[in-house]
């Protein structure tokens, strides 16, 4: 019997594109920009760097800014990771289907919980701009037990949280390793957030897969309704 559905935050409840997208536009505030580049031209050069290397760190995604000649004058990493930290507390982006979702979830008698990988000033300063802390019953960052997903203790130690064992939890993610294949090998149930990561990359496939978070209620329902089948 499926008690919680618990979410991954960037690119599932929280619209990462659209975020970097309102803090690009304030680069040229801080930094000596490429004067030959357009802000758009910026904004899609620094959305391809971060999906390409999001999952693999922050250093990875500035230095392919470098090389892709964003920067006129490159300033040093820490300056451009303390750009980024400031700019999300004030520019993060929900998915607007996020909080009614949550809400339905939670009026249907499911506990709703976060597990992110991530810093935990960072993450919790998102969870906070987005108005989302009230929405679940636990929160876990990454940093703060020092597990990160794809390790499938982080989704048991959420189940402990919860009160539940970890096959009456569903994980809600889009990535196909950190979030699908690590919440399989902990026993959960799972729904992939289709996006930019190839599914073919996950040895475990999802229960179930949404196009947007809009739908997982019903993803949610079809996954009870096939175990009493």
């Amino acid at each position: 019997m499926i008690k919680a559905v618990v979410f991954d935050l960037d690119h599932t409840l929280f619209d990462r594109h659209g975020t970097l997208t309102a803090v690009a536009k304030h680069f040229s505030e801080r930094f000596d920009m490429n004067p030959d580049m357009s802000d758009e031209e910026i904004t899609q050069r620094w959305i391809y760097a971060d999906d390409t290397f999001v999952y693999s760190g922050w250093q990875y995604i500035y230095e392919n800014l470098i090389e892709n000649g964003v920067f006129r004058t490159a300033p040093p990493f820490e300056a451009y990771r303390d750009f980024v930290v400031e700019q999300f507390h004030h520019n993060a982006v929900s998915f607007p289907e996020t909080v009614p979702m949550l809400e339905e979830l939670k009026n249907k008698g499911f506990k709703t919980a976060l597990i992110t990988n991530g810093y935990h000033f960072l993450q919790n300063r998102k969870i906070d701009m987005l108005g989302l802390r009230e929405a679940f019953d636990e929160i876990i960052v990454s940093e703060d037990v020092a597990i990160h997903k794809p390790d499938k203790r982080i989704f048991l130690i959420m189940a402990g949280r919860l009160g539940v064992e970890a096959d009456e939890m569903i994980y809600v993610g889009d990535n196909p390793v950190n979030d699908i294949e690590g919440a399989s090998s902990a026993g959960c149930k799972t729904i992939w957030m289709k996006c930019k990561s190839p599914l073919i990359e996950c040895k475990i496939p999802p229960d179930e897969t949404v196009n947007s978070i809009e739908e997982v209620p019903f993803a949610v329902e079809k996954i009870i309704n096939r175990s009493k089948d």
